[in-house]
């Protein structure tokens, strides 16, 4: 587990220290740091019966399963859902899955691929279980998608379209979009070099359609996306090659000795010595599996050229490398073979050679962690935050409750660290920060107080060294200071009059607070405009013209809405980040179409006389994606009931 960086964040801390917390693996921060507050919201989200298409807990709201790295479909995820009560039975049961997977389908390919005796498919297996790129990323997407690469290539092996349906499909649900297009790619290069058949292709389009309630939100949100042209390309270092010849040649961050250049995890490429050796006697030497061992030498030597060089396109390609190490589990093989026609008696010394000295190699890459410091509760100062904020936001300042660990501690963040970000988003996070700098959009002085009610954020929290000027700029407009216990590592303030979470507006619902002048409404027609306005806003509450609206949630994804009846046209303006897919039905039954306010949220023109709306995010990619859904498990059902068909004529 890497769920101990919570440990340096100051809303996992009861006292403010120097030694804030101790982090055993500090290049592997996303489990705890992003993915938990993923996790979290998906499992809620599939227990609850739902799909899991809006957070509300980041950027003001952002789409869920349009992040790509949700992976609901994933039997990590599931294992989470079903277990949700037992947190660490469920994590080391997914690990467990993920080592199985991985191992199962490389020792069934080589099987296929080499038919060897049961001493190579052990040292097969041996190599799979230690392979650099799963144990990296065994807490990330990264790996749950990694594990189903040899099952496509043992389905491209076996030329059948519904087995390679089934293999494209899992891929999908493994939540990595990066992984998934490289071990795409790699497929492709095997059904290139060893098939040309046009089953496995037939069965990759319906395996793709069976998955697009997975990929076609991701889809619809990469396309807006300020983020995805940032992530282009990645390369790595070339000192880190070296890791090829001697495990751990640069170091390792466990150990404080890391002193290579880029990122630690792209370049960790050693299969373990033993595995190593024999790969080199199956290049060295000529014998069975001597054109499949040249193939493998090439992909591997290609992929790390390419990890070195990079690549186009808004993939991390410098991974590339690490991820094809898996070849090392044939080319072990095949070594065996070779190894075992001169010494039978001592080859099962062989599995055990390569299992010790590739555990050996990975040996600091994961590690464990008691079931109190795997689930770690919030500090119990926080208990203060979360009822001042109640069901509106929090900020924090600088590094002050860092997304997204604030949704661990069931608060609702403004800010979020997540990809992809839309345009929308961008700008709103702009409007925090002169200098926006995703993915973490750190905020660097306290925004406007005005700016602050507008999106619903009832407590802003800041560093003590931050404190002084974030304390005067809110104190001056009527904020007061939580009294938190002493020694706390983060001081708070609370605004007295937090407004409501939705409210109806008409004429003249904002005005800058310099210009008086800002977002009018008018109805003129039926139709409505709304006259831009920047980010210096104020907010006409307790007047004439503002009605607030009831909210409840029912879900992550849909809320109600209810008021007294208006008199005329007014507008509903809701404190949600406004995206393409929300969706709004008058308590009539008639369906009206959201809006996005110039304050980047959400707004529903409302008739008069209307006494309640539900709101609802369901993305066109997703119903697409559904749609398409139906008609992939239609293509399946045909692979598998064609040739059923054609056996039971003979």
């Amino acid at each position: 587990s890497a769920m101990d960086h919570l440990s340096v964040h100051p809303l996992f801390q009861e006292v403010d220290s120097e030694d804030r917390g101790q982090v055993v693996h500090p290049h592997l921060s996303d489990p705890a740091l992003q993915l938990a507050a993923l996790d979290r919201r998906t499992v809620e989200a599939l227990r609850a019966g739902q799909a899991p298409l809006w957070n509300p807990d980041l950027y003001g709201g952002a789409p869920l399963l349009g992040d790509g790295q949700s992976r609901p479909a994933s039997p990590v995820t599931l294992l989470k859902a079903l277990l949700h009560r037992w947190p660490g039975l469920a994590s080391d049961l997914g690990v467990a899955w993920l080592f199985t997977w991985c191992a199962l389908g490389t020792t069934l390919l080589a099987r296929r691929v080499l038919a060897a005796p049961p001493v190579v498919l052990a040292v097969v297996a041996a190599t799979a279980l230690t392979t650099p790129y799963l144990s990296v990323w065994l807490l990330h997407p990264h790996a749950s998608t990694f594990v189903w690469l040899p099952w496509c290539l043992l389905a491209i092996e076996r030329g059948k379209p519904a087995w390679t349906a089934l293999a494209v499909a899992g891929l999908w649900t493994g939540g990595h979009p990066g992984t998934t297009l490289h071990v795409a790619g790699l497929s492709t290069l095997w059904w290139l070099a060893r098939s040309r058949r046009p089953g496995p292709v037939l069965g990759a389009v319906v395996g793709s359609l069976l998955a697009a309630p997975l990929w076609a939100p991701l889809w619809e949100q990469v396309g807006r996306s300020t983020t995805a042209a940032a992530r282009t390309g990645g390369s790595l270092a070339l000192r880190q090659v070296l890791d090829l010849a001697w495990p751990g040649v640069l170091g390792h961050p466990v150990r404080e000795t890391w002193s290579g250049a880029g990122a630690w995890a792209d370049g960790q490429l050693h299969p373990g010595l033993g595995a190593w050796l024999l790969g080199g006697a199956a290049l060295l030497r000529r014998g069975p599996g001597t054109g499949l061992a040249r193939g493998l030498a090439v992909v591997l030597a290609l992929a790390t050229v390419a990890s070195v060089t990079g690549l186009p396109g808004p993939v991390a390609h410098g991974r590339l490398g690490s991820l094809t190490a898996l070849a090392w589990a044939l080319l072990a093989g095949i070594g065996t073979l070779r190894a075992i026609d001169r010494s039978p008696r001592a080859a099962w010394l062989l599995p055990v050679a390569v299992l010790l000295t590739g555990t050996l190699a990975r040996w600091h890459d994961q590690h464990s962690l008691s079931a109190a410091e795997h689930t770690r509760p919030p500090a119990a100062w926080v208990d203060v935050v979360r009822t001042a904020a109640g069901e509106g936001r929090v900020l924090g300042v600088s590094w002050a409750a860092q997304p997204n660990t604030a949704a661990l501690a069931d608060l609702r963040d403004l800010r979020g660290y997540d990809l992809p970000v839309s345009h929308a988003t961008h700008s709103l996070m702009a409007s925090l920060s002169q200098r926006p700098r995703g993915p973490w959009y750190p905020v660097d002085t306290v925004p406007a107080p005005a700016w602050l009610a507008w999106w619903d954020v009832r407590v802003v929290m800041a560093f003590a060294e931050e404190a002084a000027s974030t304390g005067a700029v809110l104190e001056a407009a009527g904020w007061r200071a939580l009294s938190l216990p002493a020694g706390t590592p983060l001081q708070a303030w609370t605004t007295p009059a937090p407004g409501p979470t939705a409210w109806l507006a008409s004429r003249t619902t904002v005005v800058s607070s310099q210009q008086q002048a800002g977002v009018r409404v008018r109805a003129t027609a039926g139709k409505r405009d709304v006259v831009p306005v920047g980010p210096e806003v104020g907010v006409l509450r307790g007047t004439s013209a503002v009605q607030a609206a009831h909210r409840t949630w029912r879900g992550a994804s849909a809320m109600d809405l209810t008021w007294s009846a208006a008199d005329e046209p007014t507008l509903l303006v809701v404190t949600e980040a406004w995206a393409p897919g929300w969706r709004a039905r008058l308590s009539t039954g008639a369906a009206v179409a959201p809006v996005q306010l110039p304050t980047l949220q959400l707004g529903v023109p409302i008739p008069a006389g209307a006494t309640g709306v539900t709101l609802y995010y369901r993305p066109d990619g997703w119903i697409r994606g559904q749609q398409l859904f139906w008609i992939g498990l239609g293509g399946l059902l045909l692979c598998f009931g064609v040739p059923w068909l054609g056996r039971r004529r003979r």
